[in-house]
């Protein structure tokens, strides 16, 4: 389960051209079901099935496959990308730094697995807010990241990655924003899932069930938006 870029990193706020990225660092795996669809499993119970999910940065659009939600938008810069979605998904093709074009309070849900890192600070501000504004109150934010203080010396082998979180920083980033955290898991998934091993389902969702996870380098965080 190890691969040399993130699970799922996101098209969004690339140098250049995001279309290379995908061709050079984030290119299509079909295994990757294979984990999304355990990972689904897992995070189902933070996901409310009766509401609308948004998935920030979908990439592939594994998550969306996987998870039950009442209605499903999935956010990416590339276009490309749609083919690989699922047809009860919703594309919004555009930057997640512009306006989604949302209703207020919208969604139950929102979703993100290593997008954050992607951007300055400031400018994750700015995407949290905009989530804010769509999610229902009590409505949760579900966030999967590379943890820094598990992986050092590989955080930056991605040449996009701007801002720098760990499990205990980005729970004070979300809390300073006005969010509130309701759970955390600092060791969740291994850094990476590339290598020439096979992903075999039931080691996954036994990797999950541990305890204490070794080789892991990506943290869960859920947090929920304030009813008040």
């Amino acid at each position: 389960m190890s691969k040399s870029a993130s699970i799922c990193a996101p098209s969004e706020s690339l140098p250049a051209d995001n279309h290379a990225y995908h061709r050079v660092r984030f290119t299509y795996d079909p295994r990757r079901a294979v984990l999304w669809r355990i990972i689904a499993g897992y995070v189902q119970k933070f996901i409310d099935p009766s509401r609308g999910l948004l998935e920030l940065g979908a990439g592939y659009g594994e998550l969306s496959r996987f998870i039950y939600a009442k209605k499903k938008w999935a956010l990416d810069l590339n276009e490309e990308l749609v083919e690989h979605w699922a047809p009860d998904v919703e594309p919004l093709i555009q930057s997640a730094l512009d306006p989604l074009p949302l209703p207020d309070a919208c969604a139950g849900s929102v979703f993100a697995s290593n997008f954050f890192e992607h951007f300055t600070v400031t400018e994750g501000e700015e995407i949290l807010s905009e989530a804010r504004r769509v999610l229902e109150p009590g409505g949760r934010l579900v966030v999967v990241q590379p943890n820094y203080r598990l992986e050092p010396r590989r955080y930056f082998d991605d040449y996009t990655h701007k801002a720098i979180y760990t499990d205990s920083s980005f729970a004070d980033f979300l809390e300073a924003q006005g969010w509130r955290v309701v759970h955390r898991e600092g060791r969740f998934l291994p850094f990476t899932i590339k290598s020439r091993l096979p992903v075999w389902g039931p080691l996954i969702s036994t990797y999950l069930s541990l305890p204490f996870r070794p080789l892991a380098g990506q943290f869960l965080l859920v947090a929920e938006r304030p009813k008040s």
